[in-house]
C-alpha cells in the first residue's frame, strides 16, 4: 500500500469515526429529550425537542462539509 492510499484510508476511517460519534451524541442527547416529551404527551416540549434535533443534525452536516473542505484545501504533507 503506498503512502497516498494509506493516508486516504486513515482520513476515511477518521471521518467515519467522527460521523458515528457525532450521530451517537445527537441521538442520545436530543433523541432522548424528544422521546421523553412525546411520552409525556407534551406537545410544546415535543415540538421544541424536534426543532433541537433537526438543528443539531443540520449543524453537524454543516460542520462535516466545512471540515471536509478544509481537509481538501490543506496541502499534503
Amino acid at each position: 500500500m503506498d503512502a497516498v492510499s494509506h493516508r486516504f484510508e486513515d482520513q476515511s476511517s477518521s471521518v467515519e469515526y467522527w460521523a458515528m460519534n457525532r450521530a451517537h451524541q445527537i441521538v442520545v442527547h436530543h433523541g432522548m429529550s424528544l422521546i421523553e416529551a412525546a411520552q409525556c404527551l407534551d406537545r410544546k416540549r415535543t415540538s421544541a425537542s424536534t426543532y433541537a434535533l433537526r438543528k443539531a443534525i443540520m449543524d453537524c452536516l454543516v460542520e462535516a462539509l466545512t471540515q471536509g473542505t478544509q481537509q481538501e484545501v490543506t496541502p499534503a504533507e
